[in-house]
């Protein structure tokens, strides 16, 4: 009979143990380096969802929220937010933000106390982040930002805030947020500071401020302004404001009858969506652009962009599932569209 050699084989094993070390390769997460389209899903339904897209939409995976988890996210996806590894979907009729890994989409938890009407997401440092949060819509007096320990994953604190918290964008020290007005009317951007952790300006600036974009030292902001179906319609505006002091040093008018929307940055040049059609603006243009640079014409529901593209949310009927399009910014061109879920709104850039 043979002698077994324990030392030999325990020096192949611990070989064989360092070659599959050496032969790891990174692992390819089901959700990384891809974009999520948040669903808002019907009101009172709660038929909200969660799509995943490449980069190019090339392929689409829809519910990918409860097809991971076998949960449903709730009543009206509002927005989705990230830090870490964390993703956080602000599901707004239902008051919670659902906590999952970013990457496998796998559920942590469920952030429900301290959340009336959530809007938008903004991580701030490592361990905090801020929610926009309408409060009661029937009372004017009580919006707010929530203020989120995303290590604990609670609502810590609350400031009160001008009517209609939506979106922010964040610039050093400054948290800008704009205040379209929730079911009423607003024209007003705040400024938190983060350091003193308080509201320190509020802006004066158009009516129904919808989105904002930053530049080397300047704060755009897009004004959609009244619609006609308010009976007080009145022209959307685009507003420079310098960062060092907070001035407007200019602002761009729109027609009385022309309200702009979805104001985004790439590169050089500044995109909003318009009666149709999307326009393309250099920053260090004097006018508004007069010939549009992609036509579309669809029940736009949202647009942002990213890394020389375009994306484009189409809700359709409200009914049927929507469509998420991407254009390439080098010329223009449609490059691909797929179909998401209901209503798709916010997109996540999960990169």
């Amino acid at each position: 009979m043979k002698k077994i050699n324990y030392a030999v084989l325990s020096f192949l094993f611990v070989i064989g143990l360092t070659s599959c070390e050496k032969e790891k390769v990174k692992i390819d997460y089901a959700f990384e380096d891809g974009i999520f389209v948040v669903n808002e899903g019907n009101w009172g339904q709660g038929n909200a969802s969660l799509s995943y897209a490449d980069q190019d939409v090339t392929k689409v995976e829809n519910e990918v929220f409860y097809n991971t988890n076998q949960i449903r996210l709730g009543d009206v996806a509002q927005s989705i937010g990230f830090t870490g590894d964390n993703a956080y979907i602000v599901v707004n009729a239902s008051n919670k933000i659902e906590v999952a890994n970013r990457y496998t989409m796998e559920h942590i938890e469920t952030i429900a106390g301290g959340l009336v009407n959530p809007r938008y997401f903004e991580p701030i440092n490592d361990y905090t982040a801020i929610v926009t949060c309408w409060g009661d819509t029937g009372d004017e007096t009580d919006d707010y930002i929530a203020i989120i320990n995303t290590g604990s994953n609670k609502v810590t604190g609350h400031v009160s805030v001008n009517l209609g918290p939506e979106k922010m964008i964040k610039n050093d020290d400054y948290l800008f947020i704009a205040h379209k007005g929730a079911w009423g009317t607003n024209n007003k951007v705040s400024v938190y500071d983060l350091v003193l952790k308080q509201i320190t300006n509020v802006l004066n600036v158009g009516d129904r401020p919808n989105s904002m974009a930053l530049t080397d030292n300047h704060l755009w902001v897009l004004c959609s302004g009244e619609p006609s179906w308010s009976g007080n319609e009145t022209a959307g505006q685009l507003y420079k404001i310098d960062l060092n002091d907070f001035s407007t040093t200019e602002v761009y008018d729109f027609a009385t009858n022309e309200h702009p929307s979805y104001l985004n940055l790439d590169g050089d040049n500044l995109y909003y969506y318009l009666n149709g059609k999307v326009y393309q603006m250099n920053i260090n243009d004097t006018s508004l652009p007069s010939n549009e640079f992609i036509t579309y014409q669809g029940t736009v529901y949202n647009m942002e962009t990213n890394n020389g593209k375009l994306y484009i949310t189409d809700a359709k009927d409200y009914v049927q599932e929507g469509e998420l399009i991407v254009f390439d910014l080098a010329d223009g061109q449609e490059k691909s569209r797929k179909t998401v879920g209901i209503i798709p709104g916010d997109i996540g850039f999960n990169y």
